[in-house]
């Protein structure tokens, strides 16, 4: 995992979380601000995340659901978060998650017949509605998959003509590294958007986390 601020603070973070059972929570996460105030909240955010994914293991839905009642009631919904949280059984390859209002994390297999699954939107982002609920999905990693997850920093980042890294640069970064390693393919990223955006500053904040189940 890597994290680029655009500014001294940051409000993008990311969290390996140890589970019980040999588990792995897997948290990237963008608060909707830049600044000092956006600092404050995202430290908020990664504390109440980490505390209930320690409280309620194997309930990524239910735990986020009392991460957000919480951030509700300290802040009374004047900022919010998009996050990803997962739950990964490294013995089983398994991974329970939910996703709320994040730009979909990508899972590349090497066994499927689709050569990118996107990790879709399950729920609205945190800090937005009061005792709202998020739908969980279950997602297997096979041996030589590879997960990316990002923040919208990727994406949106532009060039000096105005145009937008998106989504189909990112695809093509990552398809014909499928077989790196998760730190060579974490450097191409970073490359690649540095490439691109040149001398233009970098106006968001960018967060990449890569997940490789080795073969």
């Amino acid at each position: 995992a890597r994290l680029q601020p655009a500014r001294e603070t940051s409000g993008d973070f990311y969290d390996f979380i140890p589970l019980s059972n040999g588990n792995r929570g897997i948290v990237i996460a963008d608060v909707t601000d830049k600044g000092m105030g956006a600092a404050m909240f995202m430290a908020l955010s990664s504390t109440l995340i980490r505390t209930y994914a320690l409280q309620y293991p194997t309930l990524p839905a239910f735990a986020m659901g009392i991460v957000n009642d919480r951030i509700l009631s300290d802040t009374r919904g004047s900022m919010f978060v998009t996050a990803f949280f997962g739950v990964l059984e490294p013995h089983t390859g398994r991974l329970r998650y939910v996703n709320a209002g994040h730009p979909p994390p990508l899972m590349v297999s090497s066994t499927k017949g689709k050569p990118v699954d996107q990790l879709r939107v399950t729920g609205m982002a945190l800090g937005m509605v009061e005792r709202t609920t998020w739908q969980q999905k279950v997602v297997k990693f096979s041996p030589g998959d590879v997960l990316l997850l990002y923040t919208d920093g990727i994406t949106e980042a532009e060039n000096l003509d105005g145009d937008i890294f998106g989504e189909d640069r990112l695809f093509d970064v990552l398809l014909p590294r499928r077989s790196c390693s998760a730190e060579e393919l974490q450097n191409s990223v970073f490359e690649e958007i540095n490439g691109f955006t040149g001398s233009q500053a970098t106006i968001d904040d960018i967060a990449v986390m890569v997940v490789c189940r080795k073969k």
